[in-house]
C-alpha cells in the first residue's frame, strides 16, 4: 500500500503523488472502499481517484534511480516492436503503452524514432501513429526517469535522444 507523499506511476497519467488514502465522499465512489487520491505532477489541474485494491494494476511504484540508470544503459538491448502490418501497429503500441512498464515505453520510443528517421532520410513524412505514440511514451518515460534521477524532463529527453541517435548511427 502506498502512503501520502509517495510517487507512483499511473497507467494513463504518468507520475503522480499520493495526496490522500481513504474513503471518498463522492456519489460515484464505493463507500466501502479505500481510494488513493493522486495528483499528476506534470498536470497542475488534475486529480485522480483509484481504488487501493484495484486489480487492474492502475498504479505501481516508480523505478529507483539505480533501475533508471540500468534501463538507460540497457536501452540497446531492448528490442523494437516488429510489426509489418501498419493497421496492427497501433494496437501493439496501445497495448505496450498501457502495460505501465518503462521497458515497453522504450520499445515504443525506439521503434517510432527509428521508423521516423528512416522515413525522413528517404524523403517521406513521418507517420501520425508513430508520432502520436512516440509522444505518449516519451511523456510517461521521461516523467518517470526525471523523478527517479532528480532531473528535469528536458534533461532526460536530451540524454535519451543522444542514446537513440548513437544507436541509429551504429546500425546504419
Amino acid at each position: 500500500m502506498f502512503k501520502i507523499g509517495d510517487y507512483v506511476a499511473h497507467y494513463k497519467e504518468g507520475v503522480c503523488e499520493v495526496t490522500n488514502v481513504g474513503k471518498l465522499n463522492l456519489s460515484c465512489s464505493d463507500k466501502e472502499k479505500d481510494y488513493y487520491t493522486l495528483k499528476p505532477i506534470y498536470d497542475t489541474g488534475g486529480v485522480l481517484y483509484t481504488p487501493v485494491d484495484s486489480m487492474k494494476k492502475q498504479v505501481r511504484e516508480i523505478i529507483t534511480a539505480k533501475e533508471a540508470k540500468d534501463l538507460i544503459k540497457g536501452m540497446p538491448e531492448i528490442s523494437t516492436i516488429r510489426v509489418s502490418d501498419e493497421k496492427r501497429r497501433e494496437g501493439y503500441y496501445r497495448e505496450a503503452l498501457l502495460k505501465n512498464d518503462c521497458r515497453e515505453w522504450v520499445a515504443i520510443i525506439k521503434t517510432s524514432y527509428q521508423r521516423k528517421m528512416k522515413r525522413l532520410a528517404s524523403g517521406k513524412k513521418a507517420i501520425n501513429v508513430d508520432d502520436r505514440y512516440l509522444g505518449m511514451a516519451e511523456r510517461f518515460l521521461y516523467g518517470e526517469l526525471a523523478v527517479a534521477l532528480q532531473m528535469s524532463r528536458e534533461e532526460v529527453r536530451t540524454l535519451i535522444l543522444e542514446r537513440l541517435q548513437g544507436e541509429v548511427a551504429a546500425n546504419s
